[in-house]
């Protein structure tokens, strides 16, 4: 199914919305205002029920680090640079739990396209449309009971480049 995210113009605390491609509403994406790690909540369309928690790490010496958790908080993933020092932007998500795939998100030189893999395997495809006043995501995910979580990616994915921006300022 396709997916289109596309963070809100004015939003203290970066909510997003997520939308079938008929434009129907499918899930939400909630921001904390106040917060240093820019923590993110994935929710149904009830706004109720809470899939999973984005948060970057607090302390970092030079590339960002993402965290992807549960809805009890606890840690499920860790999205990180694949190499400190090359112009390809590849990820890997290092699992936090011995149940998780290793996941990987392999893109082009300046993060547009984008393949998620799941044991090396494609999953999802990620086209990042880039604006002045806001950023999208087209998600194609090719297994909807993986959806949430993959939407929980690509929020980490756009909260590393958020910290990366506001290390360049």
């Amino acid at each position: 199914m396709n997916y289109v995210i596309k963070n809100k113009i004015v939003s203290l605390g970066g909510s997003s919305t997520v939308r079938d491609e008929a434009g129907n509403d499918k899930f939400f994406v909630k921001g904390k205002i106040f917060t240093f790690t820019k923590k993110k909540y994935v929710m149904d369309v009830d706004k109720k029920t809470v899939f999973y928690r984005v948060r970057n790490k607090f302390f970092h010496i030079l590339l960002p680090k993402v965290f992807i958790e549960d809805a009890e908080g606890n840690k499920i993933m860790m999205l990180k640079k694949k190499k400190l020092f090359s112009f390809k932007h590849d990820f890997i998500c290092v699992p936090m739990t011995q149940t998780e795939s290793e996941i990987t998100i392999s893109g082009d030189y300046i993060s547009r396209n984008c393949t998620i893999l799941e044991d090396g395997k494609p999953i999802a495809r990620l086209r990042r449309n880039f604006n002045l006043v806001k950023d999208s995501f087209n998600l194609d995910v090719d297994d909807d009971s993986k959806a949430p979580f993959i939407i929980a990616l690509v929020i980490a994915f756009d909260n590393f480049y958020d910290k990366l921006l506001e290390q360049d300022r």
